[in-house]
């Protein structure tokens, strides 16, 4: 055993100094921020400019078409105290989305300005609290069927502060090919007898529809002449959706899938003696339809 040892168990005082400068020191160089060497990172200063960007879509799916169509809103918002001096936004999307342009700014706060429209914008000045929004518009090739990807990106410094905010969305793009067929009689239909139209509405796909229209027409001349109508039915297929109201004139198809189909029956009989000549008029339209030429049909009797 060494002196040093011996000596500070024979005196129990000089121990607990011992103790106690130890202690000490250690609570210095916690204080100094010893022993870690972590460097203090001071807070953002309190007026600073804090960036919000929010992208909402036009409808979820969305039709495909060869004209421009609007497919998203943007807002971009500073929710914190201070100014963004200078604010750049970038707007992104896939190759399919073609022809991009940005419409119809719309500023919240007369000190925030909106900017010359672009695919890429710089704002000055968003004032705290206010908010620009934008609608974004392009073209998306008929026949297209996908997920199309849009994404806005910005930001700004103000006083050596950055901020930064993204904001991205798929949304479904469609595509259909709606069509429509119609039988009649094969022959003239005999004073005071009785036929039916059929009609059947198809979609070949790739993706369901919603919301065709189908319009239904029967042309005779005279009218006082012209056959009586019977009750409509409606028979569905494939996933296929019935209209609520069934009748001659315009029917909204409420849903149409790829390879569903519907069949309309229509009973026509003239008055007893009485017959003539009569046309039926079917057509039919739907939003992202790909061909047109099997949208229409005219069939008559003799």
């Amino acid at each position: 055993m060494s002196q040093q040892t011996a000596k500070i168990k024979a005196h129990p005082r000089r121990r607990g100094a011992l103790a106690f400068a130890t202690m000490s020191a250690l609570v210095f160089l916690s204080a100094c921020g010893g022993g870690g060497g972590g460097e203090v990172i001071p807070p953002p200063p309190i007026n600073a400019a804090e960036l919000s960007v929010l992208v909402k879509p036009a409808g979820n799916p969305i039709p495909s078409s060869n004209g421009s169509q609007i497919l998203a809103s943007i807002q971009l918002s500073n929710v914190g105290k201070g100014v963004a001096g200078t604010t750049d936004l970038s707007i992104t999307a896939d190759a399919e989305l073609q022809d991009i342009k940005v419409l119809n700014c719309k500023s919240d706060n007369p000190g925030s300005v909106c900017p010359a429209s672009g695919a890429r914008m710089s704002i000055s000045n968003l004032q705290p609290g206010s908010s620009l929004s934008f609608d974004v518009a392009g073209v998306v090739k008929l026949g297209t069927s996908k997920v199309i990807n849009l994404s806005a990106s910005a930001m700004s410094t103000n006083g050596g502060q950055l901020s930064a905010s993204n904001n991205s969305l798929g949304f479904k793009v469609y595509s259909v090919d709606v069509s429509v067929q119609a039988t009649g009689p094969g022959g003239k239909v005999p004073a005071g007898g009785s036929f039916n139209y059929v009609v059947t509405v198809g979609n070949k796909g790739p993706d369901a529809s919603s919301d065709a229209q189908l319009r239904i027409d029967l042309l005779s001349s005279p009218t006082a002449t012209a056959p009586t109508l019977g009750t409509i039915s409606c028979s569905a297929s494939g996933g296929a959706v019935c209209p609520t109201e069934l009748k001659v004139g315009d029917m909204t198809l409420p849903r149409l899938p790829k390879d569903g189909a519907l069949v309309f029956t229509l009973p026509y009989s003239f008055a007893p003696g009485v017959t003539q000549s009569t046309l039926f008029n079917v057509s039919v339209r739907a939003s992202a339809d790909t061909d047109s030429s099997n949208n229409s049909v005219l069939i008559g009797t003799p």
